[in-house]
């Protein structure tokens, strides 16, 4: 039995720490994760998950060879004229590169998770700018944490552990100078880590932008106190939110999905971001920065395929094999059912999207490539099982930070099970050998 020092997979923080106990055929015992962690590694052996091809034969899904699958596949794509590939977020870029390629060869579009999360921050920020920092430079320099709309306890467990509890290299003392905010109409879990010099303020539901907007106000006057509250917090609490805001040496936004998920995001966000952009032109002696809370591990990667190759970070129209302009998304393209069939990967739209678009694709031939079993799985016409990414199979992945992490292959798959990049390399293939 060896112990080994290994990346999760579990969540977008892709904790460096965590130790493992391995035969190099099984996984005898996981140290230091958290329950998603542990989750992601108990995914080797769970009741859900896809060991064998699957194809949809008289309604009814059975048992096939992997050659079968691949020829059924590469046969729905070729009568199709309007292919729809979705997902990306849990596998490796290289992963998403040759998804990429398939739409480009195929003529198909393709979108990731990030389109309805992390992804509308990025689109905003082309407009107003955006200021970034990275895990490391928190846990060294960070005296303010901001929890907008975000869980982080229960999403991203470990997060607060190492940013809010770390002592850091610039830093005589770690949790006693660093101020915690949590901005939330929810009394999350995260509320219960709160300290005494922290603030935890729950707000109005619906009330974000406007107390976006008179911070904004009151950073533009000089030694400004604000009258009144606003948003359900009272004008003290509101007066030290500001002084935080103004004061801080490096201060940190966690966006969370309270915001992105908000019914008027669009504005909220980009209030927000220049909320960030006016107080770092004003601040002195330090500035604000912005963390976006992205749940599935890779999310962040496929912005950045995306856009290293295609100079565009999300939404990939291909025609006549080249990226043609297009104001689409993978929801406009299911609301008008202008697909005629789709390819999901490692992910569960079915759960995920409202049920009238759920019932829009499943409506229309569904491939699916996932490890585990889901709703999507259950609806699907073909299913192709692949390994999981970061313990039986390898490739880089983007931390939420945006800092690349390469995840190593920890014990082989069950079954000879090929990695989402071999899958999508050998439909490839048999689309060129024909």
């Amino acid at each position: 039995m060896v112990s080994d020092r290994v990346i999760c997979s579990g969540c977008s923080l892709l904790c460096d720490d965590i130790i493992i106990k391995s035969d190099g055929l099984y996984i005898d015992e996981v140290i230091g994760a958290c329950l998603k962690g542990k989750e992601r590694f108990d995914q080797l052996t769970a009741k859900n998950r896809i060991l064998n091809p699957l194809i949809r034969k008289n309604g009814e899904l059975e048992e096939v060879s992997l050659d079968e699958a691949i020829e059924k596949t590469i046969n729905l794509i070729k009568n199709s004229s309007k292919p729809l590939l979705y997902g990306f977020s849990t596998v490796s870029c290289e992963a998403q590169l040759k998804g990429i390629e398939l739409a480009r060869t195929i003529n198909g579009f393709i979108d990731s998770n990030s389109i309805i999360c992390q992804g509308k921050i990025l689109n905003t920020s082309k407009e107003t700018g955006i200021t970034l920092t990275t895990i490391a430079e928190i846990i060294n320099k960070a005296d303010l944490l901001i929890l907008w709309g975000a869980n982080a306890a229960e999403s991203i467990p470990r997060l607060l552990n190492k940013v809010l509890f770390s002592r850091g290299k610039f830093r005589m003392t770690g949790r006693e100078i660093k101020t915690l905010i949590a901005i939330d109409p929810v009394k999350t879990a995260s509320f219960g880590v709160m300290g005494v010099r922290d603030i935890a303020l729950q707000i109005e539901s619906g009330k974000d932008i406007d107390l976006i907007r008179v911070l904004k106000e009151e950073c533009c006057v000089a030694d400004s106190i604000p009258k009144t509250g606003i948003a359900g917090i009272d004008k003290d609490d509101l007066k030290r939110l500001l002084l935080h805001l103004t004061g801080a040496e490096n201060g940190i936004i966690f966006i969370g999905q309270g915001i992105i998920s908000n019914e008027n995001s669009a504005n909220l966000i980009k209030e927000l971001l220049e909320l960030v952009q006016l107080i770092n032109v004003k601040q002195q002696k330090g500035r604000i920065s912005v963390i976006m809370l992205g749940g599935h591990f890779n999310m962040a990667g496929f912005d950045h395929v995306a856009l290293s190759i295609c100079g565009k970070n999300h939404s990939l129209l291909f025609e006549n094999n080249q990226l043609s302009e297009s104001t689409e998304t993978i929801i406009s393209k299911i609301e008008k059912e202008d697909f005629d069939c789709s390819i999901i990967v490692g992910t569960d739209p079915i759960s995920h999207l409202p049920w009238q678009l759920s019932n829009k694709l499943m409506a229309k031939p569904l491939i699916v490539i996932d490890n585990k079993r889901s709703a999507t799985s259950y609806v699907a016409d073909i299913i192709i099982p692949s390994a999981i990414t970061g313990i039986e199979s390898g490739g880089l992945a983007y931390r939420l930070d945006h800092i690349p992490i390469e995840l190593k292959k920890i014990v082989s798959s069950p079954n000879n099970i090929l990695s989402d990049e071999e899958i999508l390399i050998k439909i490839m293939n048999g689309l060129q050998e024909d």
